[in-house]
Formats: structure tokens, sequence, C-alpha cells
């Protein structure tokens, strides 16, 4: 059996797996996915704002950090849930089976 042949029997039936999941549940993944990348992205920006920050300042204490990290999770989770950046809705028109 060679490589070609192997992969086009494994091929439908991962189109078949792909099939079974409803699309809420494919909804909800990619506004997780989404709320993930904005965390991830915020994380970033903060990192680069608190290197140049000053040590002595508001924000410079572990339990204040602890604070702000989750407020940014917070913020994460409500733009993801108003799909306000359109990752999600991208997700879910190239995952959706209606688009294969």
């Amino acid at each position: 059996m060679n490589i070609h042949t192997r992969y086009s029997a494994v091929a439908p039936a991962a189109a078949s797996v792909s099939d079974a999941a409803p699309p809420p549940r494919l909804e909800q993944a990619a506004e997780q996915f989404e709320a993930l990348f904005l965390r991830n992205m915020l994380a970033a920006m903060r990192q680069s704002t608190d290197a140049m920050a000053d040590e002595q300042g508001f924000f410079s204490s572990r339990e204040a950090r602890h604070i702000r990290d989750f407020f940014d999770d917070a913020l994460a989770q409500q733009l993801a849930s108003q799909r306000s950046t359109g990752i999600a809705d991208l997700l879910i028109r190239q995952l959706s089976p209606s688009s294969s």
C-alpha cells in the first residue's frame, strides 16, 4: 500500500467525524479560540508596557498584576462573545461542515 492509498482511505473517515460536530459546538469553540487569541495579545501588550514601567508603580505588586490579569481575561472573553475581531466568524466559516 503506497502513501497516497493510505491517506485517501483515511480522509473520508476524517470528513465524517467533522460532519458530526453540531454548529453550536463549533461556534463555542471558535469564540473560545478568539478569547484565547485576544488574551495572548493583551498579555503581550502588557509585557511591552511593563518593560518600560516604573518599578514602584501601582501595578508593580503581584496582587495588582493578578487583578489586572483577571480583568484582561474578562475583557478578552467579553470581546470574543461580541465577535468584535471577526476571528470566530472566520473560523466558523472555514470549519463548518456545509462549507466543504
